[in-house]
């Protein structure tokens, strides 16, 4: 665990702030990105409050990373195309009334249906699915892809030496003492370059190394006279109010989670998003995405998780918050086209990502369809036809008031699909 540390009279929050993980370590994990609008203890003005209505223009973004390389075709399927039929005998989504999503370049899309949870969410036009997004790339390795992902980067460029969210964040001048804060034992690549993240798993457990008796020990050492000691018990208030705000919220339990490896970290960003801390940005992963074989069975249960964890997070949110938050759920590559021998699917390239949001033009399929028949695929893939930098890039700025889009994804055109007004 973390210890405190000294360095020219100077306290690393980092460093002080042990966070808990040898204790409960989130699944799949959370990380989280504070904003400029903090409580006294966190560096603001404000007194720390819980289920108030949070300032308005207060945007958060929930990037749900979807890791190992999520089919895009199970979630959306071109259910009715010949060569998806022809191409996936034993795995493919059968058309289902009850989940269909419309027609996109004259092909009838549905959605898989153990995700009835998101489909109503579709049918209330706060959710719309990107079909054929991805990073344009040869890449099939999951780790180089995940990087390149993370960076904001793709084929033919120089990969940037830090993450597209920590570039975002830095031009949003967020200067505030828990600037960012990963809920989480380690930070994804995208907020890499961010030196002000911080590793909190779980708020319940947000405490100095070795707990209470040496947050005590700590303030019956320090007075308060130098910046070290101000330092030091500014933070440790920091620590009450997140834990005080916590219990008084965490009374109130949410219906709609699962105990599953998604709705662990959503419940818990839920409480967070709840006790207004100032969250700008949050990451989850959700892993459990490789079907190499068997995949019918494996995906059933991922997309169960995946419904039932969004939608109980969005309804735990309610009215009140949800009118800040959107959600965007992204995969490093897809799968191939064509089944295996072991009725699973090998690494691809296009998938689909997905947008929630009480304010967006929901209720409607974006992307461009490439076709499947083999002088379309991209090597035996789904072609990516969107870069996924469209999708993040048009939230950032219609929901984020990042001006300087550029300077997140230099390499990208600013090329909105019209997911907002």
């Amino acid at each position: 665990m973390n210890e405190i540390n000294h360095h020219h009279h100077h306290i690393s929050r980092r460093g002080l702030l042990g966070a808990g993980a040898s204790m409960l370590a989130l699944g799949g994990g959370l990380n989280v990105a504070f904003g400029a609008d903090l409580p006294t203890a966190l560096g603001g003005t404000a007194s720390p409050t819980v289920n108030e209505k949070p300032a308005a223009g207060s945007p958060i973004l929930v990037v749900i990373f979807c890791r190992f390389g999520q089919d895009g075709l199970q979630l959306v399927a071109p259910s009715g195309d010949s060569n998806y039929i022809a191409a996936r005998p034993t795995i493919r989504i059968a058309a289902n009334s009850s989940f269909g999503l419309g027609t996109l370049d004259n092909v009838d899309m549905y959605f898989h249906p153990n995700m009835p949870e998101l489909k109503a969410l579709y049918d209330a036009k706060q959710l719309a699915p990107i079909v054929a997004a991805g990073v344009p790339t040869n890449i099939r390795s999951h780790f180089e892809a995940q990087d390149m992902m993370e960076r904001g980067g793709a084929d033919g460029t120089a990969l940037p030496d830090n993450g597209w969210l920590a570039r975002h964040m830095s031009q949003m001048n967020v200067t505030a003492a828990l600037g960012t804060v990963a809920v989480s034992t380690n930070m994804p690549t995208s907020l890499m370059g961010d030196n002000q993240a911080l590793a909190i798993p779980n708020p319940a457990n947000f405490n100095v190394s070795g707990g209470t008796n040496t947050s005590n020990v700590i303030r019956g050492l320090v007075r308060g006279t130098t910046d070290y000691e101000k330092k030091a018990l500014e933070t440790l208030d920091a620590i009450t109010n997140v834990q005080t705000a916590y219990r008084a919220l965490t009374n109130n339990t949410q219906t709609g989670y699962t105990n599953g490896d998604l709705s662990t970290p959503l419940r818990s960003l839920a409480t967070l998003i709840k006790m207004n801390v100032g969250i700008s940005v949050a990451t989850v992963d959700m892993g459990g995405w490789d079907h190499h074989q068997n995949l019918t069975a494996a995906f059933n249960t991922r997309a169960t998780e995946l419904s039932r964890s969004i939608s109980a997070f969005w309804n735990d949110l309610g009215a009140t918050y949800q009118p800040n938050v959107t959600i965007v759920t992204m995969t490093e590559f897809g799968r191939r086209f064509t089944e295996n021998a072991n009725r699973g699917l090998d690494h691809g390239s296009a998938s689909t990502m997905m947008v929630v949001s009480s304010s967006m033009n929901g209720g409607k399929l974006y992307g461009l369809w490439p076709g499947t028949a083999s002088n379309q695929l991209f090597g035996g893939d789904l072609a990516v036809t969107t870069d996924y930098r469209q999708v993040i890039s048009e939230i950032l700025v219609k929901r984020h008031n990042e001006t300087k889009i550029a300077n997140v994804f230099p390499n990208v055109p600013y090329a909105p699909l019209g997911l907002f007004a």
